[in-house]
């Protein structure tokens, strides 16, 4: 009954304030009164709700973008450093190319790619292991090259595997001649401080700081690779022989990629 005499009550004053008039009563200002202030608290309510709501779904809508802006940076990041990986191993394999111009056009050596998977603990490569072996046609003995020069020899074959040692080794000895004169003939040897170090066999042969040398043909490598550069000769008398160190061509810090070619077949 109560709700029904409200109701009532409400339909006659919308009618009555329906009409345009230029006064109202004053029960309607009375109850104008009473219900703006209510009006008012409950529109703030609601907005403030309305607000609150839109804030919590902006919250969760930005987390679900970072997350989803993360996982496009990392996959982005993926792509990069595949395409730099990829970029790096087509400039090992395109310097490469500069290894074959140790080999001789008329020479029916096989040429075999290798990628070092492994080294000794030392920060040189003295010694390391390459990814070809006995099944790709390496042999004891075969020569590795770079694009820079001479890198070593082998000296141990697995069926995929095969172990080489530098020129820097203290173990190993290259036979060399001064490249603006074949005449100038020596020895030079790795050092257990990976150093390359040798003499000449004429102690009055004229060289200087900054001749290049290179292998001579004599013994295991084949003639007009690349050694390394003079950068220190000792004059002292004391000694019979003229000594040299010599700064190797290759970059035995940093070696990634090699060629190897068969052995000089000795007669």
């Amino acid at each position: 009954m109560i709700v029904a005499i409200v109701a009532i009550i409400l339909i006659i004053i919308i009618g009555i304030t329906a009409k345009q008039r230029e006064n109202i009563t004053v029960i309607e200002k009375w109850i104008g009164n009473v219900i703006t202030p209510i009006q008012n608290v409950v529109n703030k309510g609601v907005n403030g709700i309305g607000q609150g709501v839109d804030f919590i779904a902006g919250i969760a809508n930005l987390r679900i973008e970072n997350e989803n802006l993360k996982k496009e940076i990392e996959s982005l990041q993926q792509e990069v450093l595949k395409l730099n990986m990829t970029r790096s191993e087509l400039e090992e394999l395109r310097s490469l190319k500069y290894a074959l111009n140790y080999i001789k056009n008329d020479d029916k050596r096989k040429i075999i790619s290798a990628g070092i998977i492994g080294k000794s603990p030392s920060s040189w490569f003295d010694i390391f292991t390459v990814d070809a072996g006995e099944n790709q046609g390496v042999e004891k003995n075969s020569i590795v090259l770079d694009s820079n020069g001479l890198v070593g020899k082998v000296y141990e074959v697995g069926g995929n595997w095969s172990k080489v040692v530098s020129i820097i080794d203290n173990s190993s000895s290259v036979s060399f001649q001064i490249m603006r004169d074949s005449n100038l003939q020596g020895i030079v040897t790795g050092s257990v401080t990976n150093e390359i170090t040798g003499y000449l066999f004429d102690p009055l042969a004229d060289i200087i700081v900054g001749d290049k040398i290179v292998t001579s043909g004599l013994g295991t490598y084949p003639e007009g690779i690349i050694i390394g550069e003079i950068v220190e000769i000792d004059r002292s008398g004391d000694h019979l022989l003229k000594t040299i160190r010599v700064d190797p061509a290759v970059n035995f810090r940093k070696i990634t990629k090699v060629i190897i070619m068969e052995p000089v077949q000795l007669h």
